[in-house]
């Protein structure tokens, strides 16, 4: 009995010191899908979790920016706004703007962006894509 007790107590033991040092189990990153606008349109079939990046090739016209016109944001979300990178190349004229969405839902949606002066609301340029979350 008293061996049976011991062997009882170290199992224990290495069971507590098993827990406290394997921590939490960290939650799965979903993917990163990276859209570029194509000239026969785009989709996307992602799943929860998921990051949609999408990265528009744009000449900075003052005044203007890209806003989401219209999303579903029970299926998906908008992180931060839009962020401008300079392509530094010597021919270069422009950049890309890069859009970040996270999936949170399932479903289809549409996701509808447009290029427009924030002061007259005029769109020059628009890009949009459906979407599946799943």
């Amino acid at each position: 009995m008293f061996k049976f007790r011991c062997v009882l107590a170290m199992l224990m033991a290495v069971c507590l010191l098993l827990t406290a040092c394997g921590g939490s189990v960290p939650a799965t990153q979903g993917k990163t899908v990276v859209i570029t606008p194509a000239i026969k349109g785009n989709s996307a079939s992602i799943n929860i979790g998921d990051t949609l990046e999408i990265q528009i090739p744009t000449i900075p016209t003052e005044g203007f920016e890209w806003v989401v016109e219209d999303l579903d944001t029970n299926i998906l979300v908008q992180e931060g706004g839009a962020v401008y990178a300079e392509d530094i190349s010597p021919d270069s004229a422009g950049g890309i703007v890069t859009l970040v969405f996270k999936a949170v839902g399932e479903g289809n949606t549409t996701l509808n962006l447009l290029y427009v002066n924030s002061a007259s609301s005029i769109s020059s340029k628009s890009f949009g894509m459906t979407i599946e979350v799943k």
